[in-house]
């Protein structure tokens, strides 16, 4: 249960090293979310994609379009997951924010670097 403008990380979410394609073995987290969607029909949320291993503010590079902005990509494809599984497109956007909002100023270990490797659901009206 999240209040509006609050978040929350998506906790088993995962991504090829570099690539914005989730992970098979994440894609029951997906489903959780969908389920959660289609059963609150007026809740609206803000994905947004974060980053580790990167310059302060730095985005990382997605090894399949070659852009600086992995983040968004990542974003953009839970919500095209969402998209195409019925939930409406006015109820969703994303978001990248590259590594501007690290959990984890200086990773040091790989738990560290997972926690501001995330994708995290803003909620935008309940």
């Amino acid at each position: 249960e999240l209040n509006t403008g609050e978040s929350l990380a998506l906790e088993g979410l995962g991504f090829e090293p570099g690539r914005h394609f989730v992970l098979k073995e994440s894609v029951p987290v997906l489903q959780k979310l969908l389920q959660t969607l289609k059963e609150n029909k007026s809740l609206k949320i803000e994905i947004q994609g974060h980053v580790c291993c990167t310059q302060h503010g730095s985005d990382g590079m997605d090894l399949d379009t070659r852009e600086m902005k992995l983040s968004e990509n990542r974003a953009k494809a839970v919500y095209d997951f969402l998209i195409s599984k019925g939930i409406a497109k006015n109820r969703l956007s994303y978001k990248g924010f590259g590594r501007t909002k690290p959990k984890f100023d200086l990773e040091l270990t790989p738990e560290e670097e997972q926690a501001n490797r995330r994708v995290e659901i803003m909620v935008l009206e309940k």
